[in-house]
């Protein structure tokens, strides 16, 4: 069959541009693989494609979970499966594109399936939260599973709670479950590429596309979901610039704190998919130029000839 194309790198990287430009080269249909641009509600802040982006290539799976759901990996892995073997079944290649590291790792590599932890448990994961901090949340989950703990980057409390609470109250901790996976496309049927772009270029370009996002309307993007009166808690209301840009509704004065505060959440980001993606994406291509780009599409080229094209 025809290979499944998975384009990851860090926000700002151009790899939205690029899938585009590979779906019209090789007959394809562009795959969100964004845990942010499947909200609807989140249009501009994060950086969805448009129609005119999409330059009349099919794409799928973008904004189309509203803001008050709390959309999983596994979710998204259960729809995505339906939609690559659709764009296969009409003899068109998969292009899956986006920044979340967790949804190809799921996908090319299992998503396990996890007993759901005792009540006790997860009542005491929170507890440690609530009044010891999230440094002893995190040293709660060192001792616990070492191993799912390395994978956390920064001070993630809705991961770290996950894995104290899946080790207390489980016959087995987080890292075991996840051991125990299959991938839902074997390795010899996809093919991946990540952007690993000149970081001081990054972060010129994260710095000049979020003045432009608070040009098209970003910060009115906010306020509708501020008035959503929608849980902090919910993964949309953590999206970069919403909380940051939140005191400019009531202050107009405090924009240009909250764009740089923005600014420098962005690049923070930036840094830490880099982290991901050298750290478990090591089998992937490397694409850090033109023509690393040109290498990975000519093996695209190769592989579909196989496919009697």
């Amino acid at each position: 069959m025809k290979p499944v194309l998975c384009i990851a790198g860090p926000t700002a990287s151009g790899k939205s541009a690029w899938a585009v430009s590979i779906a019209k080269r090789f007959e394809g249909e562009v795959i969100n693989a964004d845990a942010m641009q499947v909200y609807r509600d989140l249009l501009i802040l994060s950086a969805r494609p448009r129609k005119d982006d999409m330059q009349n290539i099919p794409h799928h799976m973008f904004g189309h979970v509203d803001g008050n759901i709390r959309y999983s990996t596994g979710q998204w892995v259960r729809e995505v499966q339906d939609v690559i073997l659709d764009v296969l079944a009409r003899d068109k290649t998969p292009v899956l594109v986006g920044g979340t590291g967790l949804y190809f790792k799921a996908l090319t590599e299992g998503l396990a399936e996890i007993p759901q932890p005792d009540p006790c448990a997860i009542d005491e994961a929170n507890q440690i939260l609530e009044t010891q901090g999230i440094a002893a949340l995190r040293d709660k989950a060192e001792i616990l599973d070492p191993v799912a703990s390395v994978r956390i980057l920064g001070n993630d409390p809705q991961r770290l709670l996950r894995i104290v609470s899946v080790a207390l109250g489980t016959s087995a901790p987080l890292s075991h479950w996840h051991s125990n996976t299959r991938p839902f496309i074997p390795k010899k049927y996809w093919m991946g590429a990540k952007l690993l772009p000149d970081r001081a270029a990054l972060y010129q370009r994260i710095n000049q596309r979020f003045d432009a996002m608070i040009d098209q309307g970003g910060l009115e993007e906010v306020r509708k979901l501020d008035a959503r009166a929608l849980s902090p808690m919910l993964p949309v209301m953590k999206a970069i610039g919403v909380q940051q840009m939140m005191p400019a509704l009531t202050d107009a004065r405090v924009i240009g704190d909250g764009l740089e505060l923005s600014k420098r959440d962005t690049r923070r980001f930036a840094k830490r998919q880099f982290t991901w993606l050298r750290g478990n994406m090591a089998s992937w291509y490397g694409i850090e130029n033109k023509s690393d780009k040109a290498a990975f599409e000519r093996d695209i080229e190769r592989r579909l000839a196989t496919c009697g094209l």
